[in-house]
């Protein structure tokens, strides 16, 4: 659970419901849910984008790497082949 172990859950629990009183405890426990899971929403969005983006650079490095191993083959063709019409 993030390193918060379960005294440490109990001690912000207990100073939760002195500070904000039995009858809204439930109301504050709702809405820290909600602040909780849109956190959790928006982080895992924000890594699947930046893991979509590395794919992306990675890919495209790739076929960067294979287009120039194979611009000295084409250059050489190209030059055989102005040979032959030479001839």
């Amino acid at each position: 659970m993030g390193g918060v172990g379960i005294s440490e859950l109990l001690l912000l629990a207990l100073i939760l419901l002195l500070v904000v009183g039995p009858r809204r405890l439930p109301e504050v426990a709702r809405t820290v849910g909600r602040w909780t899971r849109h956190a959790r929403s928006a982080w895992v969005s924000l890594k699947s984008e930046f893991q979509e983006e590395m794919d992306r650079d990675h890919n495209r490095r790739i076929l960067e790497s294979e287009q120039a191993a194979k611009a000295p083959e084409a250059a050489e063709q190209a030059q055989h082949e102005r040979r032959d019409d030479a001839d």
